[in-house]
């Protein structure tokens, strides 16, 4: 069998490569592997927030925390791979600013997540002072 369920960040890394080449090559011929690849991410995808937190326990700035550390990225690689400035990342990860759309799909990409794993509501630095 070619592919094989997710166990591991680096299983999971070369599918999302492997997706990402099929995906550039545009033709119908890779259709149902690409279907194949993005259920097996998908599932991958929501084990790994089911291992990290229920969405109760976990609000998206931590999850983006989390799979900067499992990714070994830095604010500035991050920020490099997503068009941003650092500055963003930094207040993001700061509770200065909210996760904008632009910013969810383009999370949600970089990571092959669901959009909502970003974009459910967290409170700001300055609404935890305010209350």
């Amino acid at each position: 069998m070619k592919y094989k369920r997710i166990y591991s960040i680096e299983q999971y890394n070369e599918y999302c490569n492997k997706f990402e080449e099929l995906s550039m090559r545009n033709s119908d011929k890779y259709a149902e592997e690409l279907d194949l690849l993005d259920l097996l991410i998908e599932d991958y995808d929501n084990r790994l927030i089911e291992s990290i937190g229920t969405k109760e326990d976990m609000n998206p700035v931590e999850i983006l925390e989390y799979l900067m550390v499992e990714n070994s990225l830095t604010k500035a690689e991050l920020a490099r791979q997503l068009g941003v400035s650092r500055q963003l990342i930094t207040e993001i990860l700061n509770y200065k600013r909210n996760i904008s759309k632009k910013m969810i799909s383009k999370l949600s990409d970089r990571f092959k997540m669901q959009q909502s794993a970003f974009s459910r509501e967290y409170k700001l630095v300055s609404d935890k002072e305010a209350a």
